[in-house]
């Protein structure tokens, strides 16, 4: 099961894109000479450096119009907006909901959810494989919005990782001989239960949504 990159921001970059999303709140561009002001630096020579640093690990989006100054504007991505836990939503990869298997990590990127998808920092996306969790209105392609550390309760919907951690899945968790054993349900009745023992068990997040872009699906 791939995990959340550490994405941490150094002291003056923080300051940086801090500054940028209060410029984004205020309908505001980031102007580079305004961004110098509001950081009070006197000189752009002072400011290049970082920004060349953010722009590279891609926080933000340096866009030139061939003058200095002015005609400069910087902005934050949507990597450095969930950075800072303002928006966006790291997709991880993709998980089963079929049988229990591996889930195969794709490269990461960043995915805008919009006000329909209500998230908080440390929020993740999985792409879901398979066919398992229909009952439940979760399709093949699917992307599932997870909580790492949320309390997965008895009947609630989590991506299960059984083992070494590398295997996954998404399914129905269901407690039994006093939560000495976990069955993991599918929604569709093809599907089979399986039960494992607790100790096996880890809880890489609990589901919070479920995002469907119609048309694009492979």
């Amino acid at each position: 099961m791939p995990r959340p990159a550490n994405q941490n921001l150094t002291a003056a970059q923080q300051r940086v894109a801090r500054t940028l999303a209060d410029f984004e709140r205020a309908e505001r561009p980031g102007f580079i000479a305004d961004l110098l002001k509001a950081l009070r630096l006197a000189a752009e020579s002072s400011l290049t450096p970082t920004l060349q640093k953010m722009a590279r690990n891609g926080f933000v989006e340096i866009l030139c119009g061939g003058v200095r100054g002015r005609s400069r504007v910087v902005r934050l991505t949507a990597k450095g907006r969930h950075t800072l836990g303002i928006g966006g939503l790291p997709l991880l990869g993709s998980i089963p909901a079929g049988p229990v298997s591996e889930a195969i990590a794709q490269a990461a990127e960043i995915i805008e959810p919009g006000a329909l998808l209500p998230h908080k920092p440390g929020d993740f996306l999985l792409r879901v494989r398979g066919d398992s969790m229909i009952g439940d209105g979760i399709l093949d392609g699917d992307l599932v919005l997870l909580r790492p550390g949320a309390r997965v309760a008895h009947g609630t919907i989590a991506a299960v990782c059984v083992g070494d951690d590398r295997e996954g899945t998404l399914k129905r968790v269901l407690f039994e001989n006093g939560g000495a054993r976990v069955r993991l349900r599918a929604s569709n009745p093809i599907f089979k239960d399986v039960t494992v023992p607790a100790e096996r068990v880890h809880f890489a997040g609990l589901l919070k949504g479920v995002m469907r872009h119609v048309g694009s699906r492979k």
